[in-house]
């Protein structure tokens, strides 16, 4: 009863709001891909709770994104459903009322790139799908493949996940790089995983200034999660923190990023001089 409730609230808000402008973020993880999927999935779910419909894509060709386990539950990804000339709910699952997951594709972006006439029936599809959705979260690796070469998500920004471990952080910020190389300055926000507001405030500021002093990325902060055995419990239960603990640390932590996404409040926050401990060395 408490679940059909959420979603009549949630139903009622996303009719309050009325027509939203479409955002899209392409996510960028330096956390093992279970804790990122889990992440992705709690924060959509959160989206949605808060009046925001959602959609999910998996742009990764290593079978490592979102839409890993429920590849039985979409029948085509979304480049062979626009090659074949298929119906466009067959290349997506409602997992909760707002909440659709797709997948792109099995190829690299380059290869869809060099088929024009394709690429236009892809664009067309991912036009019919953006009306039905104001908020695309986009699971990705740009080392292994780059969405923004497709022009419909060519002006996405960046959340990047990171957690405080060492090889975590260096990992970020070697992507962080490769962004400046390959796609150039993109508005990146940064995400800390497991990690309390006072050491993710430190790992962002050595990060922040690092990107901007070498890199020229703008860098913000989106906030972190806590380690909270909630988030487990959940997974136990196999619901979303907002629906099954809304009352917990990490709930609340992504009510605030949900607000920061929508409200387009993230504010640049930089430090004069930091200072990096050793084991936080980022190399350039």
């Amino acid at each position: 009863m408490l679940h059909s409730m959420l979603e009549d609230q949630a139903a009622g808000l996303r009719r309050m709001l009325g027509k939203q402008d479409t955002k899209k973020f392409v996510v960028l993880s330096a956390i093992p891909a279970t804790h990122k999927n889990n992440l992705i999935f709690n924060l959509a779910s959160t989206l949605i709770r808060m009046g925001n419909s959602t959609h999910l894509l998996d742009t990764r060709i290593d079978y490592s994104g979102v839409s890993s386990k429920l590849t039985q539950l979409i029948t085509y990804n979304l480049w062979d459903l626009s090659v074949q000339n298929k119906p466009i709910e067959n290349a997506y699952y409602e997992f909760m009322q707002g909440g659709r997951v797709s997948h792109l594709g099995r190829q690299p972006t380059q290869e869809m790139l060099n088929q024009t006439s394709k690429l236009e029936l892809l664009s067309s599809n991912i036009k019919s799908l953006n009306e039905e959705s104001n908020i695309w979260l986009l699971d990705s690796e740009l080392r292994l493949d780059n969405p923004f070469l497709i022009p419909e998500y060519s002006e996405s920004d960046v959340i990047l996940i990171v957690s405080s471990s060492p090889n975590s952080i260096k990992s970020g910020y070697s992507q962080l790089k490769h962004i400046a190389n390959t796609v150039g300055r993109k508005k990146v926000s940064l995400l800390v995983h497991q990690s309390d507001e006072i050491q993710s405030q430190l790992i962002y500021k050595n990060i922040s200034n690092a990107a901007k002093n070498y890199l020229s990325i703008p860098l913000s902060f989106l906030g972190n999660i806590p380690n909270d055995e909630y988030l487990s419990k959940s997974q136990l239960l196999g619901k979303s923190i907002i629906d099954a603990f809304p009352l917990s640390k990490s709930a609340n932590a992504f009510k605030n990023i949900t607000e920061l996404l929508t409200d387009q409040k993230l504010k640049q926050q930089y430090v004069a001089k930091p200072s990096t401990p050793q084991s936080l060395v980022l190399e350039h």
